[in-house]
C-alpha cells in the first residue's frame, strides 16, 4: 500500500515536466558499431552508452538533466555507480563537445529520516564534489516540491506572488514594532512621495531623546 501511494506521488514527473517546459526534451545515446562475429561476418552492435531512463537535453545540445528517484536516501555505493556510468559515456565524447562539461545528475529522494541522519549527510556532501558531473539532491519529502526547482542552475528563478505579498505583510508588521508610527506611515507611501527630511528630522529627534 505505501509503495502504491509512493508511485502517485513521484517527483521525477514534475522534475520532467519542468525541464520540458525550459526547453529540454527526452533523448537516448546510442552507439553503433560492427564488429565480426564468430563466422568472420560483420554485424552491428548497439549499446545505450548513458544507461538511465529519464535522461533529457537541451535543443543546443549543450547540457543533460539525468533524473534519478527513490522512496528512500540513495547510498554512496549507488551515487559511485552512477558517476561510473557517466563516466564511461563520457569517454565517448570529444574535448569539443560542451556537454562533456554540463552534466547534472538529479537525485531525488526524501530527507526527513531522522534515524538516518549520518547518511544523509553522507548524501549531501556529495553535492560539494564537481567531479565527473554536477549532483543536485532535491527533497521529496518537501510539501512544496516546487520550491526545490529553484535550486536548479540554469534556470530563472519564478516568484510565487502571493507568498511574495504575505512576506511583505509580515516585513511590514515587524517595521511596525520598532519604529515611531509617523516613519511608519511614511514609509508606506510611493517612493515619489515619500519625504525624507520628515523621516530624519523624526530620528534626530528621537536621538536627542535618546542622548539625554
Amino acid at each position: 500500500m505505501v509503495a502504491e501511494r509512493y508511485e502517485k506521488e513521484l517527483k521525477i514527473e514534475i522534475v520532467s515536466q519542468f525541464l520540458k517546459d525550459h526547453g529540454f526534451s527526452e533523448k537516448e545515446y546510442i552507439r553503433t558499431w560492427t564488429i565480426s562475429n564468430a563466422e568472420g561476418k560483420k554485424e552491428e552492435m548497439s549499446r545505450n552508452i548513458l544507461p538511465f531512463s529519464s535522461v533529457f537535453v537541451d535543443n543546443n545540445e549543450k547540457e543533460i538533466y539525468i533524473i534519478e528517484e527513490k522512496s528512500s536516501h540513495f547510498t554512496v555505493e549507488e551515487i559511485n555507480k552512477m558517476e561510473n556510468d557517466i563516466l564511461t559515456f563520457i569517454q565517448f565524447l570529444s574535448n569539443k563537445e560542451s556537454i562533456k562539461y554540463n552534466i547534472n545528475l538529479l537525485l531525488l529522494c526524501p530527507l526527513n529520516a531522522i534515524d538516518k541522519t549520518e547518511e544523509i549527510t553522507n548524501l549531501l556532501s556529495f553535492e560539494r564534489s564537481k567531479y565527473t558531473c554536477r549532483k543536485i539532491i532535491l527533497n521529496t519529502a518537501n510539501a512544496e516540491f516546487n520550491q526545490e526547482l529553484a535550486i536548479l542552475p540554469s534556470f530563472p528563478i519564478s516568484i510565487n506572488s502571493d507568498f511574495s505579498r504575505e512576506k511583505v505583510g509580515e516585513l511590514k508588521e515587524r517595521i511596525k514594532e520598532v519604529v515611531d508610527e509617523t516613519i511608519y506611515q511614511e514609509l508606506l507611501k510611493e517612493k515619489d512621495e515619500i519625504n525624507l527630511e520628515e523621516i530624519l528630522n523624526h530620528l534626530t529627534i528621537e536621538d536627542d531623546v535618546q542622548s539625554e
